[in-house]
């Protein structure tokens, strides 16, 4: 029975002693992940052009997830393609470090406060859609179309949610991304 207390108190010492030790060690990475962050966000690395994004999102080569973070009614009404509402640490946590992860919002500001959050935790390939939706819808979407994006709710079904960048003229755009040699996406359709 002594023993069995001694033991007790002696994992216990060493989880208190352990978990003293961490504290300091996490605080310096997490301060660490942060400046980093802040450094790729004022060196313009993590904002993504919207042509840059609808080329990735063609590149079969490049494991992609693309987090909405606008409120549900708004991602309802339009979303890109195969996005997903919502970026949970758990969901960033779960994919593969290669996957390119791109945080979608109605502006930069919004999707900058997530980003911060998630980089502090350690996210790696993480960027954010430059100028958010509206900069997304202003290159791909006709103005006469854009009215229909408030009156009903396609969601990833509108043309813009996946636009045919094969017919089109692409401004020119300085790539951020950096693809590894990371999972492929699945093949799509017939023979591909």
């Amino acid at each position: 029975m002594k023993a069995k207390a001694l033991a007790a108190a002696a994992a216990a010492t060493l989880a208190f002693g352990l978990v003293a030790l961490w504290g300091p060690f996490a605080s310096r990475r997490a301060q660490a992940l942060e400046n980093q962050a802040e450094r790729r966000i004022v060196g313009g690395e993590v904002q993504v052009s919207p042509a840059e994004l609808a080329t990735l999102m063609r590149n079969r080569q490049v494991a992609l997830a693309i987090y909405d973070l606008r409120e549900e009614a708004a991602f309802n009404r339009f979303h890109l393609i195969d996005a997903k509402r919502g970026a949970s640490p758990e969901a960033m946590r779960a994919l593969p470090d290669s996957t390119v992860k791109v945080l979608v919002a109605e502006n930069d500001e919004a999707a900058l406060g997530a980003y911060r959050a998630l980089a502090r935790l350690g996210s790696k390939q993480l960027y954010l859609l430059a100028g958010g939706i509206p900069a997304w819808l202003a290159l791909f979407a006709p103005a006469h179309a854009q009215g229909a994006l408030l009156a009903g709710a396609l969601g990833g079904r509108h043309p813009a949610s996946y636009p045919d960048i094969e017919h089109m003229q692409l401004p020119k755009y300085e790539p951020k991304v950096k693809t590894g040699t990371g999972p492929k996406k699945g093949p799509g359709g017939c023979g591909g």
